[in-house]
């Protein structure tokens, strides 16, 4: 898909979304929000124009084995919205709605987006309560176990409420479904009836109910807490939008606030958007001072606050000097996918020709924590038996940074962390596709690679300049600034005033 392409999507999509008719239903619908131009975002649209229809029949038949598996499960569930220990508080000033994307996580007091966050507002007088969205194979119930000493409560939600509710989600979805049959009959232009058409399968599709499910889980938690600010991770997905319109249908008066933790990336588009008002973010709050540029000179957010909260994955900035001299000693290559497997089998793939082609050279394969590595060997077999050169990584992201001199890349904002450091940042690029670069906006200042032998000739020619490195750090330390709770209790305070 070109760039042209892409942007045509965004105009249909938005068009329906933001349509007189638009229903929760619709806005639901995870495949109308296009985050962005990642392969694995643009995989969901092409046969738009591929006027292909296995895809179409594929996607039916997985809503309705989705439909059935979790209709299932609802037939012998207990009917929980959440597990928790213990009570809840009788209120809570703040909801926290973060993920759980790995079982290590359990057990520690902070969080993996917000850091110590709530801790530092109970310091404040404010009470908060941190719900979670599980994102592991393991039950929520035992998970929820894991804090039982936690200071700051939680819950985790469930992954299906009671058979009447998620047959209800099911209906409500399949209702929207024909509507927008309806809608794609009505459409002059072949491209909004095919995103149309699309859309109406997409409507009774698992991710679409399972947004609806959690805007029921939000709507009984607030109800139930009674918060005057719910804060939520925000990216631009459709989970985001109705948990802000499920919050305020119980609570009209609370205020919302996003907080878009990850950089800013190119031709980002479902998040820098506004739709209907209950569905809006009235404080966007960024991980860094790059991110709150952008959005601040974006006029489609005019009347939204935008402030830079920032990150705990910030790193400690080096001279770059002493970068410079210590990067000398060093010779291995970071390679750092997401946790998406086919960026993994891309990025591995290409670090595994390098490896073999220059044997003197290590190559260290960071995995991202959704990522491990029997999944990535039974998604390809190749990297089961790897050369001496590759090492899986157990270590932190500080101690793989301090090995390396050179970091192989595409869209994982790692990247951001291990540039600031001093490491030579290389991006791996495709022809034909949109660049998923997050340092798109300094692209001069570091290198680009398509074959394993351009990056063999990068490393054997002259590195870069103290200046060219400096560069690179200024940009990186503000796209993810340390992270500053008292920015996020004023926004707090200012709101319940």
């Amino acid at each position: 898909m070109n760039e042209d392409q892409y942007q045509a999507i965004c105009k249909a999509c938005d068009e329906l979304l933001k349509a007189t008719d638009s229903t929760v239903e619709r806005v639901a619908t995870p495949w109308l929000h296009v985050i962005r131009p990642h392969p694995i975002y643009l995989e969901k649209y092409k046969e738009i124009f591929a006027l292909k229809t296995a895809a179409w029949v594929n996607r039916w038949a997985r809503n309705l084995a989705s439909a059935l598996r979790h209709l299932g499960k609802a037939f012998t569930s207990g009917g929980q919205l959440w597990f928790s220990v213990g009570e809840l508080p009788q209120r809570s000033d703040v909801l926290l709605v973060s993920h759980l994307v790995n079982d290590s996580f359990t057990r520690q007091e902070g969080d993996f987006y917000y850091g110590r966050a709530a801790s530092e507002l109970a310091k404040e007088g404010l009470s908060t309560t941190i719900a979670l969205i599980n994102h592991t194979e393991k039950a929520a119930a035992n998970l929820a176990r894991s804090w039982c000493q936690a200071k700051v409560p939680r819950v985790i939600f469930a992954p299906v409420l009671n058979l009447t509710s998620e047959w209800s989600l099911y209906r409500r979805a399949r209702t929207e479904a024909r509507r927008l049959r309806s809608v794609a009959a009505k459409q002059a232009s072949k491209l909004d009836r095919r995103v149309a058409e699309r859309a109406s399968l997409e409507a009774a599709s698992s991710g679409a109910v399972s947004a609806m499910r959690l805007g029921e889980q939000i709507k009984a938690l607030v109800a139930r807490l009674q918060p005057r600010v719910i804060v939520i991770t925000y990216e631009g997905h459709s989970w985001e939008r109705i948990v802000f319109a499920a919050a305020r249908a119980v609570s009209p008066g609370i205020r919302c606030i996003g907080y878009l933790h990850a950089s800013l990336f190119n031709l980002q588009h479902a998040v820098q958007r506004k739709l209907a008002g209950e569905y809006n973010p009235e404080i966007i709050l960024t991980s860094g001072r790059v991110s709150q540029t952008r959005l601040q000179k974006n006029p489609d957010l005019n009347g939204v606050r935008i402030e830079t909260l920032g990150s705990n994955r910030s790193f400690a900035r080096k001279a770059a000097h002493a970068g410079r001299t210590d990067m000398k000693k060093k010779s291995a290559c970071l390679v750092l996918p997401e946790g998406i497997v086919s960026e993994c089998n891309l990025l591995f793939g290409f670090s595994l020709e390098c490896a073999r082609a220059m044997p003197s050279m290590e190559f260290i394969w960071r995995l991202h924590p959704y990522m491990n590595h029997a999944v990535l060997t039974r998604e390809n077999p190749l990297f089961i038996d790897l050369p001496s050169n590759i090492t899986l990584s157990t270590d932190t992201l500080a101690e793989d940074i301090a090995s390396s001199h050179w970091v192989l890349y595409r869209g994982s904002t790692a990247i951001v962390q291990t540039a600031v450091s001093g490491v030579r940042p290389v991006y791996l690029h495709r022809a034909g596709e949109i660049p998923i670069d997050v340092l798109y906006e300094i692209a001069e200042l570091h290198a680009k690679v398509i074959k394993p032998e351009d990056f063999k000739r990068l490393v054997m020619a002259a590195g870069d300049t103290d200046t060219e490195a400096e560069q690179v750090q200024d940009y990186c330390e503000q796209m993810f600034t340390p992270m500053d709770t008292g920015k996020l209790t004023a926004c707090i305070r200012d709101s319940i005033k």
